[in-house]
């Protein structure tokens, strides 16, 4: 509810786990998805306006990051299992409450133990890829 526009359409979402080329970034993979809806924009001309970038922070496995005083995400390694299945239903129900049933929502640079199942756990009920 902290996103300044009601009318969104479209949303990329990282958990920042495998950023291609990069690993384990966490939240410092931010700039993912905001590059992604970048191009909806530059090569579709889908209206920013109606575009919403997320991250999902559920920690980082990158000793390097966790050791950073600059980094800027939870400092903890990732939740998995349960809590991190349970964060990410929480995300999908309150996209679909705040921005109806047909928001696009685009996972991108999920690691390999998530994408391909959350992927098809959501393609049934959500406008997703």
């Amino acid at each position: 509810k902290n996103w300044p526009r009601d009318a969104v359409r479209a949303i990329v979402v990282t958990d920042g786990e495998r950023i291609l080329g990069l690993g384990d970034l966490g939240a410092n993979g931010m700039g993912i998805p905001i590059g992604k809806l970048s191009l909806y924009t530059a090569c579709a001309g889908v209206d920013p306006a109606v575009c919403m970038p997320v991250t999902l922070d559920v920690g980082t496995n990158s000793r390097a990051l966790l050791d950073d005083p600059f980094y800027i995400g939870n400092r903890h390694e990732r939740v998995r299992g349960k809590m991190y299945d349970e964060f990410v239903d929480e995300f999908f129900r309150a996209c679909k409450e705040l921005f109806g049933e047909n928001v696009l929502i685009q996972f991108e640079d999920f690691g390999n133990l998530n994408a391909f199942r959350l992927l098809e756990k959501y393609q049934p009920d959500y406008c997703t890829f």
